[in-house]
């Protein structure tokens, strides 16, 4: 009987210390995955390893001053999970919100001047007695005002209805270089080759505004009104140096333009340089309402054997209104500056 009793003992003190090892397990770990203000994870280990080896042993008997271990006041806490939230179906209708149509009204657009983009063209081709066809094609420059330049030369010109230009200009250059220049500052240029500018001399009168000033030649002593008087009235033209007959005047520039500029030059043979009294040149303008009592501005050019001689400037001292009708004669007009009136 007392043999029972003493393995009835044991076995309920080795029942009593596996239970008290699985509340131990069980608070351990409580206190890792939530946290205890009081009891750290260092004394739970070690409380449970000293109750398993008090519970080994069937005859050990607890004492009565070791401590034991109380575990009270666990409370198993879970996080808190939140409701899964419904997304509407893709079925569902779509509520779509409309603006109200406003009754103002709406802002005027800012007025705006797109710059044109015009394909603008010009070609320049040589010709007989070293002439230069030059031709000008702008589609939506029409009647504008043009500046064509030319070694020293300068006239204003107007393109056409369709923005077109064909004008004759005399080379002043063997490399002949011309610029047409527009009002709104562009400008085209272009490049013609004159091997011919040697054979013939040339002189030019530049003048500005509606004043009129005219060139007048005389080949082989001919007086005003004959034959051999070249003039703007009998001006011939590039049949006269090739026939031979001796040289022929142009004059460029739209004289309807406001204070444009003119010009007015004289080709004849080279050999009439040379040529002892063969030829006479004067600069000469007419005494109008217009210019009376001022004084007319000019500038002369004048290319010999190829080469332009520097420009000279000219000034007319034109008499008072009595005298309308009445022209001014400059003689020689590159050599020998005074002035004659008839």
């Amino acid at each position: 009987m007392s043999h029972k009793t003493e393995i009835m003992t044991a076995v309920g003190t080795l029942a009593c210390a596996v239970g008290i090892g699985f509340v131990m397990q069980s608070g351990e770990v409580a206190e890792l995955r939530y946290g205890s203000a009081t009891t750290s994870v260092e004394n739970i280990k070690a409380q449970s390893a000293l109750s398993l080896e008090r519970a080994a042993p069937a005859d050990l008997e607890i004492a009565n001053d070791e401590p034991v271990l109380d575990v009270s006041g666990i409370t198993l806490t879970s996080a808190e999970v939140a409701a899964p939230q419904i997304l509407p179906s893709r079925q569902e209708p779509v509520d779509i919100a409309t603006a109200l149509i406003s009754s103002l009204e709406k802002p005027a657009a800012p007025e705006t001047h797109p710059q044109l983009v015009c394909p603008v063209k010009m070609t320049v081709e040589p010709h007989a007695a070293a002439m230069v066809k030059l031709s000008l094609t702008a589609p939506c420059m029409q009647n504008e005002r043009v500046t064509v330049s030319h070694n020293g030369l300068q006239f204003t010109e107007t393109t056409s209805d369709t923005g077109g230009l064909d004008v004759a200009v005399p080379a002043m250059s063997e490399r002949a270089e011309f610029s047409v220049a527009f009002a709104n500052g562009h400008s085209v240029d272009a490049i013609a080759q004159v091997p011919g500018v040697a054979l013939y001399d040339r002189v030019a009168v530049q003048w500005q505004g509606a004043d009129t000033v005219q060139i007048h030649a005389r080949e082989f002593g001919a007086s005003y009104g004959d034959a051999g008087h070249v003039w703007a009235g009998a001006a011939r033209d590039v049949s006269a140096v090739v026939d031979g007959r001796g040289g022929f005047l142009t004059r460029h520039g739209d004289s309807s333009a406001d204070d444009g500029l003119m010009i007015e030059v004289y080709t004849y043979p080279s050999e009439l340089t040379a040529a002892q009294n063969a030829l006479e040149l004067s600069v000469e303008t007419e005494v109008t309402n217009k210019n009376c009592g001022r004084e007319v501005e000019a500038k002369a050019l004048k290319l010999v054997a190829g080469a332009v001689l520097p420009i000279k400037a000219l000034s007319l001292a034109v008499p008072g209104c009595d005298a309308i009708g009445d022209f001014l004669v400059l003689n020689n007009p590159l050599q020998d500056l005074t002035v004659a009136s008839n």
